[in-house]
């Protein structure tokens, strides 16, 4: 037994020291990705081929936004973030809305929640959801696009864009576009001057120096041939003047064989404007629809052909999902899986932190915390060294990068494999109605529901040397630092930060009452989305636990039992009360997870105390060795000498044998 005690160190050691080298020098190794796709867990995208908005993925991206002729709006957004969700509707009305401009500007999306695109994610410095970036015409590498503020409505995201391509042409781009610029001249004799021959129809709209009518106006009707639109602002007072114009829109029309008149509009807005100019011109022979239906048949074609792919994957994919929720009755339990926590951790780990394209200061603070009490009480059945060697990796370093974090993890899992129970094929007690409700957002919480109740049920005199043993709070500042920083819902983020200063998240006295701050936060926000367009309308959010579920929870009066709440947390999130459905090799569920002091073991803990060699779940045959081989042979052998005269001593002195794994 001390024999293969000593040989587990060894490797342990061995597999920390190839793994630091690894992540030192992951950018210059290329590791072909196995994973599949969590795009299931996020569900199918928020836009599809009858939405008027061209969807981008890791393989179209570059080429598509790289050397265009036309600029690119690419909204980079989450398909499980609640806000994104809420702002879709906005987004696809924005492309719809615009498309007659879309020899100028393409409405793009590309889902950061497809773990193949998490690259290109990264990359573009997406720190929350949605993000909105423009990128200009004929745009090269390494331009990662202008941050385009996304406001609350289709008008303000139009104006910001309008703002947007302003600035473009004052820098010299976009010279074939219509001029949205405002005219600058006081004299109106010689405005067919710079108009080409083709011109039959000049326009000029006075407005108000806050309005974009003019240059929405212009955008709707530039490809109808023969027609020019000026806007000018109401700080042209001497043009105002000279015209006669004092009330703002105003709308006067100039032909080359007339006299200028004012033509009338009936309704001061941007429709009102359009139709006015589309009903001059019509009435001297000119045909605007023909036009109109030329450029939106081109688009549809564009969209289409862009598209084509993603919607074949897509349908396919749906009807995957639909088979699966065909052979799964609805559930009406109120357990935890151990599928739904491993689905947290993996997209947590390979997804959200891995996307950051810097980890330093704060945030490296917060990955530290955060990878300390995974390490520490997370229940991964088969593996949870890979955990602890994530932790003591990232310990030793005090910057690192996503990309490097994400070579790490990967490694790490491919040299520690199995890790997980199985492939992140579904959610059991997180699954929503639809691919956008629940899912992951319901997987953290019940997550750290698990860690805040077992870090209060573990026995104190068992680690009294452990750091987080004196701060009843650690979990909650775990928790507090990855929202924070690497949860990609920004406006999820935001108000849970301000809700945790609000009700005093770290002024916690012990670890009960970490658990039922907890349940109280969850409730909060359940009560601040329900109702909400993002609230599943078959698992409503409600004020848990419901009273068939804890009828003991509730006085007569209805108010909360906080003791027999805390009771109900503890029996729910507890390690003996997670549920293995779903995981088809699962066979020590109903043994008794206990060690000799009485104390609660985890299951993959039990595991590596009662079997052989093959329990620490390593694969040596399976290392990728492929560079630093006589650096990696060299430490290995320097480590096993080590470990091997160390042993020697310890046999003759007769210690106590070692405990290679960190007890609970």
């Amino acid at each position: 037994m001390e024999q293969l005690e000593v040989t587990g160190i060894v490797l342990r050691l061995w597999l920390l020291n190839i793994l630091m080298i690894n992540w030192s020098s992951a950018a210059a190794v290329a590791h072909k990705d196995q994973y599949q796709s969590l795009i299931s867990l996020g569900g199918q995208g928020l836009y599809n081929a009858s939405d008027d908005v061209v969807i981008l993925n890791a393989t179209n991206f570059k080429a598509s936004v790289y050397g265009s002729t036309r600029s690119w709006l690419v909204e980079f957004y989450n398909s499980w973030c609640g806000f994104c969700y809420r702002f879709a509707p906005t987004w696809k009305a924005l492309a719809s809305d615009i498309l007659p401009w879309n020899d100028i500007v393409v409405v793009a999306a590309i889902d950061c929640a497809d773990d193949d695109n998490n690259p290109i994610c990264r990359e573009y410095e997406i720190m929350h959801y949605p993000m909105l970036k423009y990128f200009s015409i004929n745009a090269r590498p390494p331009s990662l696009g202008v941050v385009i503020e996304k406001g609350d409505s289709v008008d303000s995201v139009r104006s910001n864009l309008i703002s947007r391509l302003e600035t473009e042409q004052q820098e010299g781009r976009g010279s074939t576009w219509p001029n949205i610029a405002p005219y600058r001249n006081v004299e109106i004799t010689d405005i067919w001057k710079t108009a080409s021959s083709s011109v039959k129809h000049f326009f000029l709209i006075f407005e108000s120096t806050d309005s974009n009518l003019g240059a929405e106006v212009i955008l709707d009707l530039h490809k109808i041939s023969g027609l020019q639109i000026r806007r000018v602002t109401s700080d042209n007072e001497l043009l105002c003047v000279m015209n006669k114009v004092t009330k703002f829109p105003t709308l006067i029309a100039f032909g080359r064989n007339e006299s200028q008149r004012v033509v009338s509009v009936r309704i001061p807005t941007r429709q009102g404007v359009r139709r006015a100019i589309k009903d001059y011109v019509i009435a001297r022979g000119v045909n605007v629809d023909e036009a109109r239906t030329t450029a939106v048949s081109r688009n549809t074609v564009q969209i289409t052909e862009n598209t084509r792919r993603t919607t074949i994957a897509a349908i396919a994919k749906s009807h995957e999902v639909v088979e699966e929720q065909l052979q799964s009755s609805k559930r009406i339990d109120d357990y935890v899986y151990q599928l739904d926590l491993e689905n947290a951790l993996r997209y947590s780990i390979n997804h959200e932190i891995s996307l950051m394209k810097s980890i330093d200061g704060e945030k490296m603070k917060a990955l530290q915390k955060y990878l300390a009490v995974l390490a520490a009480y997370f229940p991964l059945r088969r593996n949870n060294v890979y955990l602890e060697v994530m932790r003591d990796v990232v310990e030793r370093r005090s910057a690192t990068t996503g990309e490097e974090f994400s070579q790490l993890a990967k490694t790490t899992e491919e040299e520690m494999s199995p890790v997980y129970s199985g492939a992140p094929r579904r959610w059991i007690g997180c699954r929503g109605s639809a691919d956008s409700y629940r899912g992951y957002p319901c997987g953290l919480w019940t997550m750290f529901h698990m860690l805040t109740v077992n870090f209060a049920l573990e026995r104190r005199d068992r680690d009294v040397t452990r750091a987080l043993s004196r701060d009843p709070a650690a979990i909650l500042r775990a928790m507090h630092g990855y929202i924070g920083t690497f949860f990609g819902c920004a406006d999820c983020a935001a108000h849970f930060v301000e809700m945790a200063d609000r009700n005093g998240m770290f002024d916690v006295r012990s670890r009960d009452e970490a658990a039922l701050w907890l349940w109280r936060a969850h409730n909060q926000v359940n009560a601040r989305l329900s109702g909400d367009n993002t609230e599943d309308p078959e698992h409503r959010k409600i004020q848990y636990p419901a009273a068939e579920h804890c009828p003991a929870c509730r006085h007569a009066n209805d108010s909360w039992n906080e003791e027999e709440v805390l009771r109900y947390l503890k029996i729910k999130y507890s390690y003996s009360g997670i549920k293995f459905d779903g995981i088809d090799d699962f066979h020590d569920r109903d043994v008794d997870m206990t060690n000799g002091n009485g104390s609660r073991v985890r299951p993959e803990r039990l595991a590596k105390e009662t079997k052989h060699a093959t329990a620490f779940g390593w694969d040596l045959n399976v290392f990728d060795i492929s560079i630093c081989v006589v650096l990696y042979v060299t430490s290995a052998a320097i480590l096993v000498l080590v470990c091997i005269k160390f042993a020697v001593k310890r046999t003759y002195k007769k210690k106590g044998h070692i405990n290679l794994l960190p007890k609970v």
